[in-house]
């Protein structure tokens, strides 16, 4: 085989790849673009710029360039120096247990607080009405709590990426 079909099918699958990580990540909260350019640039041995995923994944600079720019704020990714001052290059964060404690800090944390006053608000006012399935509300005031627990115990871990393979014995 040559080394262009080579190059084009190697290609192809990467951008198959990308993509199936991009509608896992969907289930983060995340778009699917996110996944996508994230595993581009983390697998990637150079920098990528915009143009040179847009290329990558087939897809338009209009859907690319804002999701660098959400990664970057996510720390996901970073920018990185580039040969010249118009473009810009991008790099994915190498340490990936950095990344998923900063998310679940910044983003998990927050909607489980929110999650937990509001279901403290309602318990206060509408806790108790005769028209509530009050077994439920227990069940829900657990789930509440275990999530909270749950996620207490992943920050608490120093290596999110090598929890103990005895974990759920």
């Amino acid at each position: 085989m040559k080394s262009k079909e080579k190059s084009l099918k190697s290609g192809a699958s990467l951008q198959r790849l990308s993509l199936s990580v991009g509608n896992f990540i969907r289930y983060w909260g995340f778009r699917r673009i996110h996944g996508a350019v994230w595993t581009q640039l983390y697998l990637s041995k150079t920098p990528l710029s915009c143009a040179d995923l847009t290329r990558k994944l087939g897809l338009s600079k209009s859907l690319i360039s804002p999701a660098l720019e959400e990664l970057c704020q996510y720390q996901l990714i970073r920018e990185t120096p580039a040969p010249n001052n118009k473009t810009k290059l991008y790099v994915a964060k190498d340490n990936i247990n950095e990344v998923i404690r900063h998310v679940l800090r910044t983003r998990e944390a927050k909607i489980l607080k929110q999650i937990t006053q509001d279901f403290s608000a309602f318990k206060i006012s509408d806790g108790n009405s005769d028209h509530l399935n009050k077994q439920r509300v227990n069940s829900l005031e657990g789930m509440i709590l275990g999530a909270n627990t749950m996620l207490e115990i992943m920050l608490s871990q120093n290596d999110l990426m090598n929890l103990p393979l005895d974990f759920g014995k």
